[in-house]
């Protein structure tokens, strides 16, 4: 025996059932996947949306709590695909895309270690053009480079 769409709407758990009423699955209505304004006709249950005339955001009208609660009943039923879009990711979809080696093939480290080559890099090049430095500001320095030239020992 199948049972007409009616009947089968009518056997949805309460929640399902009212929170297709007030917003139709997904062959009859579109949504949105990603924020929108408040007046949009597209409007997304799941998703924050701002209002255009104030600036303020909107929080969704379901929670994460509760639109997973929602999606979880419907996968029982089989009829996710008929619930708007999550931002939430559920199921085989949240390990589909799962970085599992994260942090493990590089390492974060902390940032003076992430900084430490070029901080050295820059401190031999500071090193390595000293003396034009200074000349620059102190213009008697000449002289003591010149010196320093002269009293160099060499092997030949």
């Amino acid at each position: 025996m199948s049972l007409t769409a009616k009947e089968a709407f009518s056997k949805l758990p309460q929640k399902l059932h009212n929170f297709f009423i007030k917003y139709p699955p997904r062959p009859f209505a579109e949504y949105n996947t990603k924020p929108s304004t408040i007046t949009d006709p597209k409007l997304n249950p799941f998703l924050p949306n701002k209002n255009p005339e104030s600036g303020k955001w909107h929080s969704p009208k379901f929670s994460l709590r509760r639109s997973a609660d929602l999606y979880k009943m419907a996968r029982k039923f089989g009829i996710e695909e008929l619930l708007p879009p999550t931002p939430k990711k559920y199921y085989e979809e949240k390990y589909d895309n799962k970085n599992w080696m994260r942090g493990v093939l590089t390492q974060k480290k902390k940032r003076w270690e992430r900084e430490l080559p070029e901080k050295l890099e820059a401190r031999e090049q500071a090193i390595a053009t000293m003396d034009e430095t200074i000349a620059a500001v102190r213009p008697g320095y000449k002289k003591q480079i010149q010196k320093r030239e002269a009293r160099k020992k060499t092997w030949f």
